[in-house]
């Protein structure tokens, strides 16, 4: 029997009828209590799997380091800044160190250079698994779009370049709409909120409401789709924002970086980042070129729909996961308590989740 702890929902629905597993959940809250108790299911656990959550990842690892430790740890989902600061540099240093004690990385972009540089995580600790398409059900059920929408979108609340996107848009003349939250959701995920004058042809429009059907009408209602990130982002911002709107059949232009041109080929039109001049440009070539638009768009769309929704994702982390301890016993020449990664078929694309970090 594998005894898993994780903060991943319903992942036990992902293991395979007849497997021995067994799973728990990591509790909630961060206090004394309820960090001893956190700690205390870990030693009593074979696998530790953790979304998202730095801070339980970085006590387990600090656990993981002790010689009697048994478990395995798996991080999904780690999402690194580079430092900037020299504060910035001594944290790193210290995650640098507790995640020594993780023993595998599921991400769902392949560029590891910044992680390995400024974190210390490379290839050999790393798995690429495809992130998912957050609303699948809902979107699956919508008509398919045509790609033929009403205006040029930058939307997303993480590390958006704003500034790139309306600079890029004044050399044009489409209609544009920059969309963005309140401004403690845009300051709490790196984007400026826009007080300054705007162009003629681009709109802003706050959204308060928090819904995401409303999110979901936005990006249909697009021709294009842009994400503008800076040169220094080393995680696969907006990763959320451009699967849902493949999923929409809408043409999107994303910036360089981890998660683009790492993982897509001609789903979309990849540019450089903080490049005013070559966004404009090919926000121009594609909102005038019907066909190179709709091509661009039907190979996004086919690339998100192949993806599916939570269920794949959460078998492919559990896949990963149990792959390491049977890589770990094999080396040990111990009999494996579970057999092979194939064992574990993907679950059909119907859950719904939203990442919690960004868009």
């Amino acid at each position: 029997m594998i005894h898993i702890l994780t903060n991943f929902s319903d992942m036990e629905q992902s293991a395979p009828s007849g497997a021995a597993l067994s799973f728990s959940q990591t509790g909630s809250g961060s206090g004394m209590r309820e960090t001893f108790s956190f700690l205390r299911k870990c030693l009593r656990s074979d696998l530790v799997i953790l979304n998202i959550d730095q801070r339980k990842l970085m006590l387990a690892g600090l656990l993981r380091r002790l010689p009697f430790v048994r478990f395995r740890l798996i991080s999904v989902d780690l999402v690194l800044r580079p430092p900037k600061s020299t504060k910035d540099r001594l944290r790193a240093f210290i995650k640098r160190i507790l995640f020594s004690g993780v023993d595998r990385f599921a991400l769902y972009f392949k560029n590891l250079e910044g992680y390995q540089q400024f974190y210390g995580i490379g290839p050999d600790r790393a798995a690429y698994v495809p992130f998912k398409v957050n609303a699948w059900e809902r979107i699956a059920a919508r008509p398919r779009g045509m790609a033929e929408g009403e205006y040029v979108l930058c939307a997303g609340r993480t590390l958006r370049d704003v500034d790139t996107f309306v600079q890029a848009m004044k050399q044009t003349e489409c209609p544009g709409v920059l969309l963005q939250q309140k401004r403690e959701l845009l300051d709490a995920h790196g984007t400026s909120t826009w007080s300054g004058e705007l162009p003629a042809n681009v709109k802003l429009i706050v959204d308060d409401s928090d819904r995401f059907e409303d999110y979901l009408e936005y990006l249909a209602s697009a021709r294009l789709v842009v994400i503008p990130r800076f040169k220094n982002d080393i995680a696969p911002t907006g990763i959320s924002t451009y699967l849902v709107a493949m999923a929409l059949n809408n043409c999107l232009i994303i910036s360089e970086g981890a998660g683009a041109e790492d993982v897509l080929t001609d789903q979309a039109v990849i540019v450089p980042a903080e490049n005013v001049e070559r966004l404009a440009e090919q926000i121009k070539r594609l909102w005038h070129d019907d066909k190179l638009r709709t091509d661009v768009a039907a190979r996004g769309y086919k690339y998100a729909m192949s993806l599916g929704g939570y269920d794949r994702l959460i078998s492919d982390v559990l896949r990963e996961s149990l792959a390491l301890i049977e890589d770990s016993d094999a080396q040990a020449g111990q009999g494996l308590v579970f057999t092979t990664r194939q064992s574990l078929p993907a679950a059909a694309p119907t859950g719904v989740r939203h990442r919690s970090d960004e868009v």
